[in-house]
């Protein structure tokens, strides 16, 4: 939702080693100041001064205007900057779960309430002023009626440090503007807002500024850094490298473990697994021998789990360090520290004898796995989720035990959880996404084809084009699948168009693939997920909509909802001077282009003409960890030549032996098969 994104410090692969020492040794100082992370229900509220009304919003499309009715199978438009109090009780008014309904439409009632007690000047210090823009403001509804993981004891109303937004009136926008300002304002009237509430049941408060208490012991500290460095002197890597370059080494060694590629193919193999959009797996495994295309296949099938073997070492010493820092930390919502702690040791202690009786060999070695982290019940210390802190301009969370507490008990369908709803667990933490999905061959894709993504980019959260396969000549030249991706980026960049994926289809007919992304029989991970809703994209233009007329959503798989493309339908102005094909035969002539060109990408038509008109192809341009992928690659190519000269030079000596073994890094995958 353009929150300002709390990572583990793990998942910055920017980050480099000494970077991480050096916020261990802030934290065990005592320097790292920062706020409670707590364990409720996400929402953005803000306030309209032209309305006089409060706002929320759960999702993109709700602040851009549209959201999905829950269980309605329909989209609802509204104005841009979120949904009032009767849109808000709508959303929630299908939901299964009493509580879930009472506890959402009840903070909302409450925050309304407290923002009426602000003059219109103050209301706009605070929010914008309405007309132009509005900043919602990133909380969290903590309920007892709506536990996750921690009980807390007071209904609250907790509004971040973090996360809040400048959204742009005229399209619902988020824009990269500082919104500090006012969230000073939003500090100096809380007072205010508080004092207008004080005999509600529901709290509202500012997450406050705390300072994560230092070690009096500097042991855990010493043993950190030591691990740290032991970790990465596994892998010959320095102080000043980075966790990306900690993650490729080690996805480097698993790789070829299992199966030695060409270099170029392992290039590829690397780039689709770290996420590279608009590489089709089938280009990896081309020219391969059968065995080759087998184990590639069960790598890329394997790719999340090859990605979180290869930074678990790393994860685990972050881990164990922040276990120490939280220890005693107390929660600001918690009454009874010590009662909580020792339900969530009963808790995890009930969970763990419950599985193991089970005899469910997968649920208990996944139990097993997320306990190793733990290590022993003791070390659940804490009745806070986590502590968040701001660490050279990126924010990080320390979580320690509570995301495998939170894991264990969530082994099953709902068990472990206490005493909370079943049926509200479904929806804990999740965003509806609104998918509009755009399948086509785009050899070249010119202006309409944008005009038609822009239609459906402010009814959906996210838009997925899917590129043909298919190439098209132009002259001398082939226009494939990698030109139209390119060309689509130069034009999504020039637009800001920031919730358009671009990516290559498997499939030659836009029909298929759009059975393909809605059913995801092979589990791609870009492709649809339980939860989402679908709008195939279509436009009237040559009756190019009657493509869908069939009944999709027999191909979809559980939890995937297609909604109706007819009621979203793109319509082109009635005289469209452009086509594919005319712009085919203007690059084939070497002609001005323009015409085809979106009116932001003017500028940029030598560089499409590059791409498009040229027979030689331009190199990918990936970013930081592909970028890792060939310096990485050729560090290991001259060492092996090395390694060869210097075999060559001693068996020329006379000393010739068998190779020994390197079992410095035993496979990653076997890690989770065992």
């Amino acid at each position: 939702m353009g929150y300002k994104h709390m990572s583990h410090i793990y998942e910055n692969p920017d980050l480099t080693f000494a970077e991480i020492k050096n916020i261990f040794t802030k934290a065990s100082e005592g320097e790292l100041e920062g706020t409670e992370k707590t364990d409720g229900q996400n929402m953005l509220v803000s306030y309209s001064v032209v309305d006089g009304e409060a706002r929320a919003a759960r999702s993109n499309s709700m602040l851009k205007g549209t959201y999905l009715v829950k269980g309605k199978g329909r989209v609802r438009k509204h104005a841009p900057g979120g949904v009032n109090a009767i849109g808000w009780a709508e959303k929630w008014a299908d939901h299964p779960s009493k509580s879930v309904r009472a506890a959402f439409v009840e903070a909302f009632e409450i925050f309304e309430r407290a923002c009426n007690s602000l003059t219109p000047e103050e209301q706009e210090a605070v929010f914008g002023d309405g007309v132009n823009y509005m900043v919602f403001y990133n909380c969290e509804v903590q309920d007892p009626r709506n536990m996750n993981t921690i009980r807390y004891d007071k209904k609250t109303l907790t509004i971040h440090r973090v996360g809040h937004l400048y959204i742009d009136l005229s399209d619902g926008g988020v824009r990269d503007i500082s919104v500090d300002r006012n969230a000073v304002e939003l500090q100096r009237t809380l007072r205010t807002m508080q004092k207008s509430i004080e005999n509600s049941e529901f709290a509202l408060e500012i997450n406050a500024i705390r300072q994560l208490k230092g070690l009096a012991d500097k042991a855990p500290l010493k043993n950190a850094i030591k691990q740290l460095e032991a970790v990465i002197d596994k892998v010959g890597l320095s102080d000043n490298q980075t966790v990306g370059e900690y993650t490729l080494k080690r996805l480097i060694s698993s790789i070829r473990s299992y199966v030695e590629l060409p270099v170029e193919k392992e290039k590829l193999l690397i780039r689709k697994i770290l996420g590279y959009k608009g590489l089709n797996i089938n280009l990896v495994k081309k020219d391969l021998s059968p065995d080759q295309k087998n184990l590639v296949n069960k790598l890329y099938s394997e790719r999340r789990m090859l990605l979180t073997t290869a930074i678990r070492p790393v994860e685990n010493v972050i881990h164990d360090f922040a276990v120490e820092m939280l220890k005693g930390v107390e929660s600001r919502f918690v009454l009874d520290q010590d009662s909580e702690i020792k339900r969530l040791r009963r808790e995890i202690s009930n969970k763990r004898k419950e599985i193991e009786n089970s005899g469910d060999k997968e649920k208990i070695d996944l139990m097993l796995r997320h306990f190793e982290k733990i290590k022993d019940i003791e070390n659940i210390s804490t009745a806070a989720e986590g502590f968040v802190f701001d660490y050279d301009g990126q924010t990080y969370k320390f979580t320690g035990n509570f995301a495998p507490i939170n894991q264990i008990l969530g082994i099953g369908k709902y068990g472990g959880r206490g005493s909370v709803d079943e049926d509200l667990l479904a929806e804990q933490d999740s965003e509806e996404r609104i998918i509009a999905l755009i399948p086509g061959k785009f050899k070249p894709p010119h202006r309409g084809h944008l005009n038609m993504v822009k239609h459906y980019s402010e009814l959906a959260d996210e838009v997925k084009v899917l590129i043909s396969p298919l190439s098209r000549k132009a002259g001398d030249v082939d226009i494939d699948a990698e030109d139209a991706i390119a060309v689509w980026k130069i034009y999504l960049q020039n637009a800001g168009l920031t919730n358009v994926t671009v990516m290559r289809s498997p499939k030659e007919s836009p029909v298929g693939a759009a059975f393909d992304f809605v059913s995801n029989d092979v589990n791609n991970p870009d492709y649809s997920q339980p939860g989402d809703s679908i709008i195939l994209g279509a436009s009237t233009k040559g009756g190019d909509q009657s493509r869908f007329a069939g009944n999709v959503q027999k191909y979809a798989q559980e939890g995937v909802t297609v909604l109706n493309p007819m009621e979203y339908v793109f319509t082109p102005p009635e005289d469209i001077p452009y086509n594919a094909s005319d712009f085919r035969n203007a690059i084939a002539q070497r002609e001005d282009i323009s015409r085809f060109l979106p009116e932001e990408s003017m500028n940029s038509q030598e560089e499409i003409m590059a791409i498009l008109g040229d027979s030689e192809k331009k190199s990918l341009t990936m970013e930081y960890l592909f970028s890792l992928v060939e310096e990485v690659l050729e560090e290991k190519k001259k060492k092996k030549d090395k390694e060869e000269i210097d075999e060559t030079s001693a068996m020329g000596a006379g000393a010739v032996q068998g190779a020994p073994g390197n079992n410095e890094d035993e496979s990653l995958i076997r890690e989770e098969d065992q």
